[in-house]
């Protein structure tokens, strides 16, 4: 079996962006930015909140649960086709300690427009950005 130098490269390219992104697509030129205003928000409305946490509606539980930042996942995708957003994930974890990724959209002006829950104790929660 002959393998190309081109092939190789070809694997290697789709490999490493696999490894780099949950999500795939966007270059992640704007993530420092992007995880920036998503940092900015979290901290604004938790330091608003009387138990400094950050609060967040479950549509699976149909109750606002209050949330503890854990990390940021390194990926950015663009979603959405009548408005396109930049869309990054951030792991955190409720008072009970259930596990929560939620999806932040930021506009193309870097400012947090909504908050989605993507996961809960690690079980996607589908939704769609028209």
């Amino acid at each position: 079996m002959k393998i190309t130098l081109s092939a190789v490269c070809s694997i290697f390219v789709l490999m490493a962006g696999l490894a780099w992104a949950e999500h795939p697509g966007v270059a992640t030129t704007h993530r420092d930015a992007i995880q920036k205003a998503m940092m900015t928000h979290i901290e604004t409305i938790s330091e608003r909140n009387a138990n400094h946490m950050y609060p967040v509606f479950d549509p699976d539980a149909k109750a606002v649960v209050q949330l503890k930042l854990k990390a940021f996942h390194d990926s950015v995708e663009i979603m959405g086709r009548a408005t396109p957003y930049f869309v990054s994930c951030a792991d955190f974890t409720a008072e009970d300690g259930t596990p929560y990724d939620l999806d932040f959209l930021v506009s193309s002006k870097y400012a947090v427009v909504a908050t989605l829950v993507h996961a809960k104790n690690g079980k996607k929660i589908p939704y769609e950005i028209p």
